[in-house]
């Protein structure tokens, strides 16, 4: 294994720990450009990069879940009612996203995800992020699966661990914000998991893998990610205490877009 590829790793859970802290996005949406550009050198085929990007990327949310998770718990600010209500949902939607992502071409894929981190972007910096409830949350319990499905779906298809699509649905549907988040912290560990599991099995009898593979998922990127994540993630929450929201915000756009940029760039 190449020293410089090993450092690209690192750096690559360095980057996504700190903005994963400073702008509250998952750690998907900083992965998976990143692997896009440094899995080619790993011998990986230009045909598979995509896949096995969003792969990697979802487990790697897994570990950085579990501690969101656990924090939050101790906040007590998971709906635990809400959670088994989205549970089903969540499941298959992210079995199937990983189903179908397996599937589809490389070029298809960067598209998917590059439209997706264009319009959060854009959102990020030009619209209001605070959504005012419709309704009663206790009133419209019955959509929170199909609303997970829909999540797991796109979460499990791109990579990321679904609390960028989740948390806006739950305050949309009367849920007050800081229980919105914990809730959708605990499902997007549920999407990470049933993904990361989906994509290692359709990749199992992939042959035109490079060695340290499991599925679609690359061991060192997905070893040296989590190892400087981890650690960094605290620091970037640190630094968001400094900022504004406005500047949070406007900065998580730029990020959105550069992501965006670079998917389009590659095509």
């Amino acid at each position: 294994m190449d020293i410089i590829l090993i450092g690209i790793f690192l750096l690559t859970g360095i980057v996504a720990g700190i903005l994963a802290g400073f702008l509250g996005i998952g750690g998907g949406l900083v992965v998976v450009p990143l692997l896009s550009v440094a899995l080619p050198y790993a011998g990986i085929v230009q045909e598979k990069v995509m896949v096995i990007a969003i792969g990697t990327s979802l487990a790697t949310i897994v570990f950085t879940a579990i501690s969101s998770t656990y924090s939050h718990q101790k906040r007590h600010n998971i709906v635990w009612p809400a959670v088994f209500s989205l549970f089903p949902g969540l499941m298959f939607g992210a079995m199937l996203g990983a189903t179908l992502g397996s599937q589809f071409s490389n070029d298809f894929l960067a598209i998917i995800f590059g439209s997706f981190c264009a319009v959060l972007g854009l959102y990020s910096v030009f619209k209001n992020r605070y959504l005012q409830p419709v309704s009663d949350y206790a009133q419209c319990r019955g959509w929170l699966s199909l609303i997970g499905f829909i999540t797991g779906v796109i979460s499990s298809l791109i990579g990321i661990g679904g609390g960028t699509l989740l948390s806006p649905a739950l305050i949309w549907l009367g849920l007050e914000a800081r229980r919105a988040v914990g809730t959708s912290a605990t499902c997007g560990l549920l999407i990470a998991v049933f993904g990361s599991l989906s994509y290692l099995i359709t990749g199992a009898n992939e042959t035109e893998l490079p060695k340290y593979t499991i599925g679609y998922i690359y061991l060192p990127a997905f070893l040296g990610i989590i190892a400087t994540s981890v650690l960094f993630a605290p620091l970037g929450a640190k630094m968001a205490s400094y900022f504004s929201d406005k500047v949070i915000r406007i900065c998580l756009g730029i990020a959105l877009l550069a992501s965006a940029t670079q998917m389009f760039i590659g095509l």
